[in-house]
């Protein structure tokens, strides 16, 4: 199976929000870091879907 990169475009379309808005959600840990290919932030398509999987299944105030 080959691995989908998005493009910073194609991230800000996929949440809706600008493309600066992309980098500061990669910044402050709400989606995983891009991987950088020369001067091109690149997200793989797959560690978004998981991400969004996570942070679905686990609420915010667990309490143990």
């Amino acid at each position: 199976m080959s691995k989908q990169y998005l493009r910073k475009a194609a991230v800000a379309k996929r949440y809706q929000v600008h493309e600066r808005s992309v980098d500061r959600m990669a910044r402050d840990g709400r989606i995983p870091k891009p991987v950088i290919f020369g001067r091109i932030p690149l997200w793989l398509e797959s560690e978004l879907e998981e991400f969004e999987r996570r942070a679905v299944t686990i609420p915010e105030h667990v309490t143990v």
